[in-house]
């Protein structure tokens, strides 16, 4: 394993701090916080530096440290993995964190579904298998034999496809999954309050269009998608008290503290 410098711990230690409490702090109340055996002096050496490097800024003369804009961004790339579903408790524990937080969030179900199998049943319905969820349709010979060449295939495109070729009961059923509301949608208030602070509001279009969650590779975002000084994050999630798949966006101030967030939602 790799260790990890005084400095570093200095600058995680720092930056955990900003985002418990979003007030600057100094050598000697780092020196309690930390169970590092390193005077107030010492501290302030690597505040130096790191003030030299751009991590770290001090807004006043007679004021402690916060962190950068560059070393959140630096923080929140390695500390959040979105490779991988988010382990959510329930809705409602979204719903709750969202607001303790200062959160905007969205949940949707999954519209990404690959159609993984063809069933026949009984030669009087089809029943198309995605990731999450079922397509029932009457039962076709000539459908059959066509779908069967699908399989493998994302639901969008499938949708696509059966507009073209006229298999509009599946079309019709397929547009109905893509239309649903999301699961839930949090922290409205939130956005625009920072729209209104930063004097830009041309993101909350985006973010108002029904599923637009479509659009977005997993990842994380800052400048130029998201106003400078915000972040948002997309990734899949997995609702455990229904065992549910689903997608999930959240967007805030990049100095909230979204690792506080993650793990509320877990409980």
């Amino acid at each position: 394993m790799k260790k990890i410098s005084k400095q570093t711990l200095i600058l995680e230690s720092i930056i955990q701090e900003y985002l418990r409490s979003k007030m600057p702090i100094g050598s000697s109340e780092l020196q309690m916080k930390m169970t590092l055996d390193m005077s107030p002096s010492t501290i302030r050496i690597y505040f130096k530096k790191l003030s030299d490097e751009g991590s770290l800024v001090q807004l006043h003369v007679s004021s402690g440290r916060v962190p950068t804009h560059n070393a959140l961004v630096d923080y929140w790339m390695d500390r959040i993995d979105t490779t991988k579903p988010l382990p959510i408790k329930s809705v409602e524990k979204m719903q709750s964190s969202s607001k303790e937080h200062h959160l905007f969030c969205v949940l949707e179900k999954s519209a990404h579904g690959t159609f993984k199998e063809l069933i026949c049943a009984q030669n009087r319905f089809l029943i198309l298998v995605f990731e999450n969820q079922e397509v029932v349709l009457k039962y076709n010979t000539k459908v059959e034999q066509f779908l069967n060449t699908l399989v493998g295939c994302s639901m969008r495109e499938l949708k696509d496809i059966s507009a073209q070729v006229g298999l509009y009961e599946l079309h019709d059923k397929l547009s109905a999954i893509f239309s649903k509301a999301p699961i839930l949608k949090e922290g409205e208030k939130e956005m625009y309050a920072i729209a209104k602070e930063l004097r830009n509001d041309a993101f909350i279009d985006r973010f108002q269009k029904l599923h637009f969650l479509e659009s977005l590779q997993d990842g994380i975002y800052f400048d130029g998608f998201v106003p400078r000084g915000c972040m948002a994050i997309k990734q899949k999630a997995h609702i455990k008290d229904n065992d549910s798949s689903v997608e999930l966006f959240c967007f805030g101030r990049i100095e909230s503290d979204f690792e506080s967030f993650f793990n509320k939602v877990k409980e």
